[in-house]
C-alpha cells in the first residue's frame, strides 16, 4: 500500500520513504559507473604494461637466455586484448562524462544494445581468456 504523501507500508508495518528526487540518484550512478570504468581503464592498462614490459633470464651453463611476452603467444594474445579492454573502457568513461555534462539520459535503443553488448562481450572475453 502506499499514500499519496509518498510513504509507504511495508508488510511488517515499517515506514518506507519513496524519493521524489530521481535525479541525486541519477547522478550518483552515473559516477559509480564513471569511478568503475576508470578503474578498469588503469587495471587494464597496468596488465598490459606489466606484461609487456617483463622480460626473464635464464642461464645454462654459461649461456644466458632472454625470454619476452613476444616468445609466447599467448602472452601478446593477453596484451592485445587488455589493450582492447581499456580502449573499450576508455571510450565507455569518456561517454559517462558527457553524458553528465549534458544531462540526458541515454535515450537510444540500439545504442543502449551496443554498450551492453560491448560490456558483456568483455567480461565473457576476460574470464574465458585467463592466462
Amino acid at each position: 500500500m502506499s499514500s499519496y504523501l509518498g510513504v509507504g507500508v511495508s508488510p511488517g508495518n515499517v515506514p518506507v520513504y519513496h524519493s521524489t528526487n530521481v535525479n541525486v540518484l541519477d547522478r550518483r550512478i552515473k559516477i559509480t559507473e564513471l569511478v568503475l570504468r576508470c578503474v578498469i581503464l588503469g587495471l587494464g592498462v597496468l596488465a598490459a604494461v606489466l606484461v609487456g614490459t617483463d622480460s626473464q633470464v635464464k642461464e645454462f651453463f654459461s649461456f644466458q637466455k632472454e625470454a619476452k611476452f613476444t616468445d609466447m603467444k599467448s602472452l601478446v594474445f593477453l596484451v592485445v586484448a587488455n589493450g582492447l579492454a581499456s580502449g573499450y573502457s576508455l571510450i565507455q568513461g569518456l561517454r559517462c562524462i558527457i553524458s553528465m555534462i549534458r544531462g540526458r539520459v541515454l535515450f537510444s535503443k540500439p545504442l543502449a544494445w551496443a554498450i551492453f553488448s560491448g560490456d558483456q562481450w568483455r567480461q565473457w572475453w576476460r574470464q574465458d581468456n585467463r592466462v
